[in-house]
């Protein structure tokens, strides 16, 4: 989870309950999601930069797909078969769902998008 201060960080919430700054300023999180086994598409959000990434930890085998339900664009994002940690990047802009699904165990999805440099 995430979530932005009165001076505008953005802050990350880690699994342990701990709050941390995203002191990155090459990517900004867009969303972060966490749960235990389950298949769940998630809620619509915003890219604006045509670079993203997708980050996962997870305890078990673990499928991602990406959806752009405007243009019906679609593809696999990520697909581990076992207790990995791994990235993958999308070169699109505009808006997007993840359909996630795993078997069993916790994950750890977290949605960058690349700024631009200031």
């Amino acid at each position: 989870m995430h979530a932005i201060d009165e001076n505008g960080r953005a802050v990350i919430l880690n699994e342990d309950g701990s709050w941390q700054f995203d002191n990155s300023k090459e990517w900004r999180v867009v969303r972060t999601y966490m749960g235990d086994s389950a298949t769940k598409k998630t809620d619509l959000f915003q890219i604006t930069y045509p670079q993203w990434r997708v980050r996962v930890s997870t305890e078990d085998s673990v499928s991602i797909y990406w959806y752009e339900p405007e243009s019906g664009n679609e593809d696999s994002l990520i697909s581990l078969g076992s207790p990995t940690t791994d990235e993958s990047y999308v070169y699109l802009k505009g808006t997007f769902y993840l359909d996630i699904s795993i078997s069993r165990g916790k994950y750890r999805i977290v949605v960058e998008e690349k700024v631009p440099a200031e």
